[in-house]
């Protein structure tokens, strides 16, 4: 233990050390303030468009008290889905920026896709992805518990004085091992210290858990860093030579081995042209609305507990049977646009152990709410509903009956049900877990190095 406080106060008393810190410290403030305010920006946008859907349903039921109303002055009047604001957004922005947050569902628009986002984004910008929390830890972090740990023996091999450390009967793994704690700490100190700060702040109730998953793959993240720079000063026999090769496992790891797997699993599972969607989702819809009246009257043959009386043909009656032909139409394709981003999704969690960036970047968007799996339950609930939208409305437009105060209760609304918190917790410990054996892999690698006699050759 007095070895390790003098390791401390050794670190301590160096100009760099501050420097380093003191930047580190900046960068998670500003990361932390940056996804605050992102989390505040979507909050508004959330709070504004359940004001409006407030207010809709408030002269609904105003015109239902005087009187029966059509059901086209309602349904024609596009439904807002919201997903809610993520349950810890300072943490990371993660896929929120690229992901709709809400989407329009209207009866009568049921073959385009979705509206998304109201507001637009710089392209420039959501390329280059925000500087938020997440970013810190997962690519800036590493790089400075490096500059802090780089030189653990290296330097002293050089200078000569590493065999009269060793001739102290000191155990080379365990002295390697307590300088490199001595100095890590202050930066693992501080990058644990921000993402607890940052779960509190803003965050929804009852995220106690996402806080303190996040904070121990932090700290597990960190563990793996300091053992890369033991592996590396176990082998290295200069500080310059260590901080070369501490550099280039943070290329290896951080750069290159996430845009190897992003090639990859563009290679195997492409994503369709949306040229593509837009296209059919024209020639369908122009097709079916050149057969609107043979596509109703085979509606109404198919169906004809629903048909009206006399059979006129109502021009809400048509569109409506216009829209299942297009949306029959494009389900092939939505379908093969939702599968090739599925398979790309669960490749990335096989194959995501190759990097811990990877890991802890999609453990921080999963615990903020910001991931692809939260945004694919509220796909999915969409999906549910839109049927369950056209499913109460299209038997009343078809048999023309009006909208009373009775069928207030009844009008479908969408209600966002958060992903079962079993699921997220799993992904996310299975993925610390792949952190940790990383790192005892690599410790165990550069304990087996750490003997004297190869310390001091």
């Amino acid at each position: 233990m007095k070895l390790l406080f003098l390791e401390l106060r050794l670190f301590f008393a160096g100009q760099a050390t501050w420097v380093v810190l003191l930047v580190f410290a900046g960068s998670l403030i500003y990361g932390s303030g940056n996804g605050r305010r992102a989390g505040e920006a979507r909050r508004a946008s959330a709070e504004t468009i359940e004001q409006q859907n407030r207010d809709w349903m408030k002269q609904v039921s105003d015109a239902l008290e005087v009187q029966a109303i059509a059901p086209r002055q309602i349904a024609s009047r596009p439904t807002t889905a919201l997903l809610p604001p993520a349950p810890v957004p300072a943490l990371a922005v993660g896929q929120s920026d690229l992901l709709p947050a809400h989407e329009m569902i209207s009866l009568f628009r049921l073959e385009k896709p979705s509206e998304g986002k109201a507001e637009l984004e710089n392209p420039a910008r959501l390329m280059a992805g925000r500087f938020d929390l997440a970013f810190v830890l997962v690519w800036l972090f590493p790089l400075f518990l490096l500059a802090a740990a780089y030189d653990l023996c290296a330097g002293d091999r050089e200078a000569g004085t590493l065999r009269m450390i060793l001739a102290q009967g000191t155990r080379p793994w365990l002295w390697m091992g307590r300088r490199a704690l001595a100095r890590g700490a202050p930066v693992l100190v501080l990058a644990v210290g921000a993402t607890l700060a940052a779960g509190t702040m803003d965050a929804a109730e009852g995220t106690g858990m996402r806080v303190v998953l996040a904070a121990t793959v932090v700290f597990a993240y960190g563990l793996f860093w300091l053992a890369i720079a033991a592996l590396i000063n176990a082998f290295a026999r200069s500080a310059a030579a260590a901080a070369t090769a501490a550099g280039t496992a943070w290329v290896v790891f951080v750069l290159v081995l996430p845009t190897l797997l992003n090639v990859v699993v563009e290679s195997l599972h492409p994503t369709p042209s949306r040229a593509e969607l837009v296209a059919e989702s024209r020639a369908a819809a122009g097709a079916a609305e050149q057969r609107g009246n043979e596509l109703l009257s085979s509606f109404y043959r198919d169906h004809p507990e629903l048909a009206p009386p006399g059979m006129q043909v109502d021009m809400v009656s048509r569109v409506l049977a216009v829209q299942e032909e297009v949306g029959r139409a494009m389900d092939p394709v939505r379908q093969r646009f939702a599968n090739a981003f599925l398979e790309q999704q669960r490749m990335v969690d096989i194959w995501r152990y190759a990097s811990p960036a990877i890991v802890m970047h999609e453990a921080l968007a999963d615990l903020a709410g910001t991931g692809y799996w939260r945004h694919r339950t509220f796909q999915d609930q969409i999906a549910t509903f839109k049927n369950e939208l056209h499913g109460y409305y299209s038997p009343k437009f078809h048999k023309r009956l009006p909208l009373t105060k009775a069928d207030l209760a009844d009008f479908p609304a969408f209600e966002f049900v958060e992903e079962d918190s079993a699921r997220w917790t799993r992904r996310v410990t299975t993925g610390m877990a792949g952190i940790l054996v990383l790192a005892a892999l690599v410790g165990v690698a550069a304990a087996l190095r750490l003997r004297p006699s190869r310390l001091a050759a």
